[in-house]
């Protein structure tokens, strides 16, 4: 039986419609994670579970909660979208957070961490982010879980040809790995000096400081990071992860309780919704944390008890645990 000329346009237009109701699904699903809400903006992704970009969406917000969901996720972006470097690198993170989180299964995660970050390198070889993740990797995981010093060595000479401040920055984190803080301290140095009008030097000085444990030192870097001019991306997280560290630093110094808690606020009320950035609830906690310090317990268990109902899995603990403590 023949279909008709009207049929046929009647099926094309349905299908068209199709189209544009997924489109507008996905639009809403995106407006709804950049405004925060992303219980929402899941339910939505769900709904185009056969679109690999909302495949990938879910991936990511599933990094924030439930990494073995975000596994799930990105393995099936993977599997539409084969070549796309993007994905393997999250999927290098996904893994790579799998890894710390588990006891018999680590090296496994491990490998398939280095080799999704080879990967996206391989697929992009001009990327800084990329390369510097495989370098994070290999001057961070043990040779029996497939780090590589000569490969990160390797990646510190790529990148510092692709970009003069990645560059520095990866020499610095590479230096700081083998525990030469006679280096580290003269690139800081001269890196402070160099490009003194950015944050990114001090913030990094800052975090060094901040894993020496002294936190006198991080808190005066910290500080200097977040009055610096931000314009790039890189220069912008380091501003913004400046005020949030300032806070934790605080937390774990019972020191500059007040301005902490200025840095927290300002975080909480300012910071863009970049990739890798402190989360606000996050941002929240360790706020709690320092109201806690400052004998403001009510307004500090009332941010805890709203915590604990948050989908990220680790917060939620740490919010009830200290809920109770009050």
């Amino acid at each position: 039986m023949s279909i008709s000329f009207a049929s046929k346009i009647l099926f094309v237009s349905c299908l068209g419609l199709s189209t544009l109701a997924i489109a507008d699904t996905l639009e809403q699903a995106v407006s709804a994670l950049k405004a925060g809400q992303t219980e929402q903006a899941a339910d939505l992704f769900k709904q185009q579970k056969s679109n690999p970009e909302a495949m990938f969406y879910l991936a990511k917000i599933y990094m924030q909660s439930d990494l073995d969901e975000a596994e799930e996720w990105i393995e099936k972006t993977l599997k539409k979208q084969p070549e796309n470097a993007e994905a393997h690198y999250f999927l290098g993170r996904i893994m790579g957070g799998q890894a710390q989180n588990s006891i018999f299964s680590a090296l496994s995660y491990a490998g398939k961490s280095v080799d999704a970050f080879t990967r996206a390198v391989e697929l992009m070889p001009d990327s800084v982010r990329y390369r510097n993740a495989l370098m994070q990797f290999h001057i961070q995981a043990p040779s029996i879980a497939g780090g590589d010093i000569e490969i990160a060595k390797q990646q510190v000479v790529e990148i510092q040809q692709l970009d003069a401040i990645a560059g520095l920055k990866a020499e610095i984190d590479f230096a700081s790995s083998q525990d030469d803080n006679k280096s580290v301290e003269q690139l800081l140095a001269e890196a402070k000096q160099t490009y003194t009008d950015i944050p990114d030097f001090f913030f990094k000085a800052g975090m060094i400081y901040q894993r020496q444990e002294n936190y006198e030192r991080a808190i005066a870097e910290l500080a200097q990071a977040a009055t610096k001019t931000a314009l790039t991306e890189d220069s912008i997280k380091a501003k913004y992860n400046a005020l949030y560290q300032l806070g934790k630093t605080a937390v774990l110094s019972g020191n500059s309780i007040e301005s902490g808690i200025q840095s927290l606020n300002e975080y909480i009320a300012q910071a863009p919704n970049f990739d890798g950035m402190p989360s606000r609830p996050w941002a929240e906690f360790r706020l709690a944390n320092l109201l806690v310090l400052n004998s403001q317990q009510p307004e500090a268990k009332s941010i805890y008890l709203r915590l604990a109902k948050n989908d990220d899995k680790e917060l939620v603990k740490q919010a009830k645990k200290a809920s109770k403590k009050i």
